[in-house]
């Protein structure tokens, strides 16, 4: 990894479908671990966050409204206690963690992703919808199975690549039954340092990475 801890890295997101980008966290380095590059975004983070055409956020509408409609972004502040992202170096998803307000871990969250492309910004990938959710060691449930099956039928996805993304999940789901890295980390005993300054989005967050 290009950055020294403590750096800011930027993880952005694309709109599925495009390269238009509609999602930007910026993370702070903590350094890497069993192939995953660890960041952390404090609770008052300024991220851009997807948005419906006219402000709403997504959950306003259904998946099949939202995932039909044209897309646009915010500049919000993140809500909640903050949330630690584990990113591989090869592997479509990330893994975060969550913890509740008073400071006690909350759980894992699987994000399935495309690949992610890495530059000197940070890197950049696609949410690909399906996710899983571990409350506890070796325990996981599948997430928003319905918003993977609304992108294929209108288009977005196809049935081969909603198919790969299952897969993935899959062989994720296996280290979760395994209890393995980087779930066996400890990362859950983390805590931030409260004097950290938090991170923010650079200048030029959205612009195209050089050589791109």
């Amino acid at each position: 990894m290009p950055w020294k801890e403590g750096e800011t890295f930027v993880v952005r997101y694309r709109l599925l479908g495009t390269e238009t980008t509609i999602g930007a966290r910026p993370l702070r380095f903590l350094g890497e671990r069993s192939g995953y590059a660890a960041g952390w975004l404090a609770g008052d983070a300024v991220v851009a966050s997807p948005i419906l055409g006219d402000g709403r956020p997504l959950r306003a509408v259904t998946a099949s409204k939202w995932l039909a409609s044209e897309l646009s972004y915010a500049l919000v502040p993140w809500s909640g206690h903050g949330i630690l992202m584990l990113i591989p170096r090869a592997g479509a998803h990330s893994i975060w963690l969550f913890w509740h307000d008073d400071g006690s871990f909350r759980g894992w969250y699987v994000n399935l992703e495309e690949p992610h492309v890495w530059h000197a910004g940070g890197c950049d990938t696609r949410d690909e919808l399906l996710d899983l959710t571990c409350d506890r060691p070796r325990e996981w449930r599948w997430k928003d199975e319905d918003e993977l099956a609304e992108a294929v039928a209108v288009g977005l996805l196809s049935r081969g690549r909603a198919d790969e993304v299952r897969v993935e999940g899959e062989r994720v789901a296996g280290m979760v039954e395994r209890w393995e890295s980087p779930f066996a980390d400890g990362w859950e005993r983390w805590r931030p340092d409260p004097s950290w300054p938090t991170t923010a989005l650079p200048a030029g967050w959205n612009a195209a990475p050089a050589g791109s």
